[in-house]
């Protein structure tokens, strides 16, 4: 399908004053309890347009599209793209919008129903030029899958950057699973360049510089159905501690000093590790490090267990879990983050960097 067939229902004197950006690969399951979340919606469903860009789904996609809107679904709009990422997706749905406003979330997140009318509400201020909100994890999840989330949006873990309320230990940049930017500030930026991975935080970076304001409305919800398995969850991690090495090229403002403390654990601990068969001062470092790390991981699975809206049977799964899973995120983010830094310097070495 080309852009000739790129549906369009609203009428010409009717314009929604927000775009809600879908990208999707494979996925209509979950983007059919993405639809039906939205539906849902505080928002009148007359004043918001839905944009699914396809992204080469090789499933029933877009078969299952094409039948909601021949069913009358009048504010689905959908178009289809060959394998170009979700960054270029969610440019070409910015590119075919109506809206002052262009809302991304993920096929694998359920909105809240007052998520849509939430998110728009900061852009009252006009210096506003992209809003993120919160995730939480639905009752019916995993204790895998609520682990993971505690650790990736929890203050201890984290210092507080996915947008949790209270002081953050690194500034913070909106995510596209709970994003939204004004048409503005997409006339000033272009959009998602085609970086690999991070897209949303380079955007949301030069927003900021744009001379925009970024903004957090932790009302702004929406339930995050993770689907990683431990091997999954470590591999993300892994591209994400690489990618904030390829963000800092780009933008040496962006790399603060929260994202290196796990490669800089990482380093210690096989500093120690070597030079601990040459004196036994390393041996106690060791040591040192271990028992910090145990004093740590119970600190953080006591903090999990109070997560409130579970049961007792479920705090425990996480009081046990949490520590695991931690070790998994900082280990992963500490070795991508190595890894980003090497092949940076091995280009430097080879010419190859940039000039």
């Amino acid at each position: 399908m080309n852009r000739a067939a790129e549906r369009r229902f609203f009428a010409a004197s009717e314009s929604p004053s927000i775009s809600v950006i879908i990208p999707t690969y494979n996925r209509k399951e979950e983007l059919t309890g993405l639809l039906s979340a939205l539906e849902k919606q505080t928002r009148p469903a007359t004043d918001f347009e839905i944009i699914v860009v396809d992204d080469g789904s090789s499933d029933d996609t877009l078969f299952y599209l094409k039948t909601l809107v021949a069913s009358g679904k009048e504010n689905l709009l959908f178009c289809y793209q060959k394998n170009q990422g979700p960054g270029a997706a969610r440019n070409r749905g910015m590119a075919m919008a109506r809206g002052a406003f262009f809302a991304f979330t993920d096929t694998d997140c359920r909105p809240l129903p007052e998520w849509l009318e939430e998110l728009i509400k900061p852009f009252s201020d006009k210096q506003a030029g992209a809003v993120g909100g919160a995730e939480e994890f639905g009752p019916a999840e995993r204790a895998l899958s609520r682990a993971i989330h505690f650790c990736m949006t929890s203050p201890l873990t984290t210092g507080g950057i996915r947008g949790t309320s209270g002081n953050k230990l690194a500034r913070y940049y909106p995510r596209t699973f709970n994003m939204a930017i004004s048409r503005e500030a997409f006339e000033r930026t272009g959009g998602f360049k085609r970086i690999h991975h991070g897209e949303d935080i380079e955007l949301s970076f030069r927003i900021r510089e744009a001379g925009l304001a970024l903004r957090y409305n932790e009302k702004a919800r929406v339930c995050h159905h993770r689907r990683s398995t431990i091997k999954q969850f470590f591999q993300q991690l892994l591209r994400m501690g690489e990618a904030r090495v390829a963000l800092a090229r780009l933008h040496p403002k962006m790399l603060e000093p929260l994202h290196v403390v796990p490669a800089a654990g990482i380093l210690i601990v096989c500093l120690a590790l070597a030079l601990s068969a040459f004196s036994a001062v390393f041996i106690s470092l060791l040591k040192l490090l271990f028992g910090a790390a145990l004093f740590f991981a119970f600190l953080l699975g006591a903090s999990g267990s109070m997560t409130r809206n579970l049961l007792i049977r479920e705090r425990l799964k996480l009081f046990f879990m949490a520590p695991f899973v931690f070790v998994v995120q900082q280990a992963a983010y500490g070795i991508g983050f190595c890894r980003g830094l090497w092949k940076w310097l091995n280009e430097r070495v080879n010419g190859k960097g940039e000039r």
